[in-house]
């Protein structure tokens, strides 16, 4: 193999490992804005049932925690 053959195959080897990471960074990019909106939606819904929670607590509804009662 000569030696122009090992450097342009190095250089082929570069550039596809340069797109392999271009193409991951996009992926974990896509991933962390995926992550941000679920995180968001998690919290907004969080915020519409610990109200609830402490309304059915205020009515005297059962508590989940509490053990069950011994026969």
């Amino acid at each position: 193999m000569s030696q122009d053959s090992t450097v342009s195959d190095l250089e082929i080897r570069i550039a596809f490992l340069e797109d392999q990471i271009d193409a991951l960074n996009r992926e974990v990019v896509s991933l962390n804005r995926d992550r941000d909106k679920l995180t968001d939606e998690l919290h907004a819904l969080a915020n519409l049932v610990r109200p609830l929670i402490e309304h059915m607590s205020q009515l005297g509804g059962s508590d989940d925690s509490a053990p069950p009662p011994h026969y």
